[in-house]
């Protein structure tokens, strides 16, 4: 009776077991279309701005799917003036031309409560790797307003109108 017992547990779990396995795996077969990764620092002094600025890091990662669904995270620690404010947030949109990308999403983290529920986005420029390229990754520093602002910024794809060169990390922006 014990050896029956343990044969119909084993054709049970065998029946259960490939349900459980086909319901945990991702449902989309969508390909990526394309990929962003950066972690950036730059570093300006009043001379640009009126008092030192610092971003120290922009770091992200994000995937968009042939579907149109992007997937990824960004965090930002921004100084102004020596004082630090940190956001962060899921990414909600992403354009890609060529070795530049226009990034954004809502802001669900930050050390400044009244920014929580607002959106991020900003831009940046891949121009290749290696120890000392000739022309460095440039980003721009992420500019704050609504969901709306946000996406419209990735859809419309708008010539920065303040881009720095990246003095410590890189980018990387590939399309497919």
């Amino acid at each position: 009776m014990h050896r029956f017992a343990l044969v119909a547990v084993a054709i049970l779990f065998s029946a259960v077991l490939p349900t459980t396995a086909a319901a945990a795996a991702p449902a989309t077969t969508d390909r990526v279309t394309a990929r962003v990764d950066g972690h950036t620092y730059v570093l300006l002094g009043p001379s640009v701005f009126g008092v030192t600025v610092q971003q120290d890091p922009l770091a992200y990662s994000a995937v968009k799917l042939s579907d149109g669904t992007v997937r990824g995270h960004w965090s930002y620690h921004y100084y102004e003036a020596g004082v630090e404010t940190t956001f962060s947030g899921p990414i909600s949109c992403l354009t890609v031309h060529g070795d530049r990308a226009w990034v954004g999403g809502p802001i669900t983290q930050s050390s400044d409560p009244t920014q929580i529920g607002s959106g991020g986005w900003w831009q940046i420029a891949d121009n290749g790797t290696g120890p000392h390229p000739v022309i460095p990754d440039r980003t721009t520093f992420v500019g704050i307003g609504t969901l709306e602002q946000t996406q419209a910024y990735c859809d419309t794809a708008p010539e920065p109108r303040f881009i720095f060169d990246v003095q410590q990390g890189g980018v990387q922006v590939s399309a497919g």
